[in-house]
């Protein structure tokens, strides 16, 4: 995702015209490194939003995955997956921006 977001930039294209072929992978080293500083607090978010399901919440979707019921999985995780969206898009600004500033 952050190497998504960071190659549509203009500040990246720049980088790339500046740097030729070098460009691109500095731009994997700089989200790497970036990914590698980021990566634990990433990994609390998403659990932290699946903890805002109710225990009887959280054993529905274990039923759900046992059961191979996509449906009803998929009910919580549109819900949890909104939730990871809130609380990982100012980690994935910052990580961004210290992409874009480490290539450029």
């Amino acid at each position: 995702m952050l190497e998504a977001v960071a190659k549509r930039t203009q500040t990246a294209a720049i980088a790339a015209q500046r740097g030729g072929s070098s460009a691109g992978d500095a731009l994997s080293k700089a989200i790497d490194a970036a990914v590698e500083r980021h990566h634990r607090e990433w990994e609390r978010n998403l659990v932290s939003a699946w903890g805002t399901l109710s225990s009887d919440e959280l054993a529905q979707v274990c039923t759900a995955l046992g059961d191979r019921d996509k449906a009803t999985y998929m009910k919580f995780a549109n819900r949890v997956g909104a939730e990871v969206q809130k609380r990982n898009e100012p980690l994935l600004k910052s990580a961004g921006t210290e992409v874009l500033s480490a290539i450029f």
